[in-house]
This record gives structure tokens, C-alpha cells and sequence, in this order.
């Protein structure tokens, strides 16, 4: 007879075959046509590793210190899931109050939400609370959310357990998981599993899906902001 820790580890390999997914790279020339464009926001508050995240999964590429996000940064990633294609928006907002009223304007078209903290920090995980709350009353196609605790290879200075953040997961009915966008641990897996959620969401009810313009000239906004470089915070992300 098999223990619940041999049954889970089934379960998990089962899970990781299923949304397994397929990276499509182009050139700048090249078009792929897909069924689906998602628009995911990378939420949380100064220095938990949004930016880190999104330079791991889309650039495979990791430093120490971030200058601290001004407004709104992006990347564009084709995943192939089966023989669906999906384009997906990656949105890493500012987390600090000066440019709250900038990003939630990118959480009225967002499909979903990560919320980042960092397990090092205690009140990074108290001050999601605010940022969800935002994000509720901004959205208009909310569908699926995760809650993700990055640095975890920092686990001699963890202040915060996976039993507290899973209670706080529960709570706002998040799908949790813990990364490290340092030692590329679970990244890819973050950002194809919700891909392949929202997939397989749209493909039940593609009459709730929203799907609009690529036009990305809107995130050029942000490089006119008039704020000076040396104001930039540096974090260890």
C-alpha cells in the first residue's frame, strides 16, 4: 500500500506531464498566429523578486540587484500547449503607492494575477492584502490567481512558513507555490502552469473570453516619466 508522500509524488509528476508546455521562439520578422493573448500582472510590493521572476522565465538570465521598476515593465511570451497556441503578456508593475494609480490600469484588462512576496519578510505577505483588494475592485477578467513565495533558497533567514502562506492562499482562493528565481526553482513551472489554468479555463468558456489589441506602444508611457535615475531603489531581488 502506497504513503500519502508516495501518492503526492505521483500526483505532482502527473500534474507536470499535463501542462507541460512548449516555449515557441521567433525573430522579430516572424508571426505565429495564436488563439489565445493573455495579459498576466506581477503584483506585490518593493524588492520580493517580480522583476527577478520575469527576467528568469523570459530571458533565463538572474543578477543580484534590480533598480526598482518604474510603473509598468513587460515581456511577450508563445507557449504551445497541445495544438493550442497562446501569446502571453507579462506584466512586472511597480510596487511602490507613487504608481499605484499608473498600474491599475493594467489591471482592468489582466486575465490573472501573481502575487509575489518574499519569504524572507513578514510584512511582505501581510502587505499583499492591500494589493489584492486592489486588484479585485480593478479587474474586469479576472480568472485565475496565484500566490508565490519567492527567494525560497533563502531558507536559513525564512520568516515566513508554507503553512502561513498556504492558510493566506486558502483565504483569497490563490493557487500557491514557492520559487526562486536565483536557483530557477519552480519558475517555469509558475508561468506555463497558468498559462495552461487559463487555457484550459477559455476552452470551456470561450464565450467569457476577452481577448483585444497587441498595440504595446501604451508601455512606452512609461520611459517619459519624469523621474531621475539616482531616485531608482536598488534591491537584492
Amino acid at each position: 500500500m502506497k504513503n500519502n508522500n508516495e501518492n503526492e509524488k505521483e500526483k505532482e509528476e502527473e500534474i507536470e506531464e499535463d501542462f507541460k508546455m512548449e516555449k515557441i521562439i521567433t525573430d522579430n520578422n516572424e508571426t505565429v498566429k495564436h488563439k489565445y493573448m493573455f495579459r498576466i500582472c506581477l503584483i506585490g510590493p518593493v524588492c520580493v523578486g517580480k522583476t527577478s521572476l520575469l527576467a528568469r522565465y523570459s530571458d533565463n538570465f538572474f543578477r543580484d540587484n534590480y533598480s526598482a521598476t518604474i510603473g509598468v515593465d513587460f515581456r511577450v511570451i508563445t507557449l504551445k500547449y497541445k495544438n493550442i497556441i497562446a501569446k502571453v503578456h507579462i506584466w512586472d508593475t511597480a510596487g511602490e503607492e507613487r504608481f499605484k494609480s499608473i498600474t491599475i490600469n493594467y489591471y482592468r484588462s489582466s486575465h490573472g494575477f501573481i502575487y509575489v512576496y518574499d519569504i524572507t519578510s513578514k510584512d511582505s505577505l501581510s502587505n499583499l492584502e492591500t494589493w489584492i483588494n486592489l486588484s479585485n475592485d480593478n479587474c474586469n477578467t479576472n480568472v485565475i490567481n496565484f500566490l508565490v513565495g519567492n527567494k525560497n533558497d533563502l531558507e536559513k533567514q525564512r520568516e515566513i512558513s508554507k503553512e502561513e502562506a498556504e492558510e493566506f492562499a486558502t483565504k483569497y482562493n490563490l493557487i500557491f507555490l514557492e520559487t526562486s528565481a536565483k536557483d530557477n526553482i519552480n519558475v517555469d513551472k509558475l508561468f506555463e502552469y497558468f498559462t495552461y489554468k487559463l487555457v484550459k479555463y477559455f476552452e470551456q468558456n470561450q464565450d467569457q473570453y476577452i481577448g483585444g489589441g497587441e498595440d504595446l506602444d501604451s508601455f512606452k508611457t512609461f520611459e517619459n516619466l519624469d523621474i531621475k535615475a539616482d531616485n531608482k531603489k536598488k534591491c537584492n531581488c
